[in-house]
């Protein structure tokens, strides 16, 4: 099952998810029956994540793919560069920098940008 993410905007405080008062529906089954909802064509249907979207130019998605590319791959002097340069797209067109580029930058820099030796191409959340 693919998993897909989309991180928007750093530093943010969520809501603490609830019910609604007095109800007897358990979070965790409305967050199963979301979940079982799911599937890769809500990035298509969803307003919020099409508007999102539209921020983003064919320039600064080629250089992200780019560099999601060499980050996956282990050539991670390379795709810092490209992140940085995706961030730095972002923050000119006045979105505030990009959140993903940023997150994985972050991760990156915790490891002073040397791809690990055990890499397999992703990180335990």
């Amino acid at each position: 099952m693919p998993i897909h993410t989309y991180d928007c905007l750093q530093n943010q405080v969520f809501p603490q998810l609830r019910t609604p008062k007095f109800s007897s529906i358990k979070l965790s089954d409305v967050l199963r029956k979301q979940a079982k909802e799911y599937d890769d064509q809500m990035w298509e249907r969803d307003p919020d994540l099409i508007q999102l979207r539209r921020l983003a130019t064919s320039e600064f998605k080629a250089i992200y793919s780019s560099g999601l590319e060499y980050y996956l791959g282990g050539n991670w002097e390379k795709a810092r560069e490209c992140f940085l340069q995706a961030d730095a797209l972002m923050t000119e067109g006045d979105s505030g920098g990009d959140g993903p580029s940023r997150t994985l930058l972050s991760f990156m820099e915790n490891k002073q940008f040397k791809c690990p030796p055990e890499w397999k191409g992703y990180r335990d959340l």
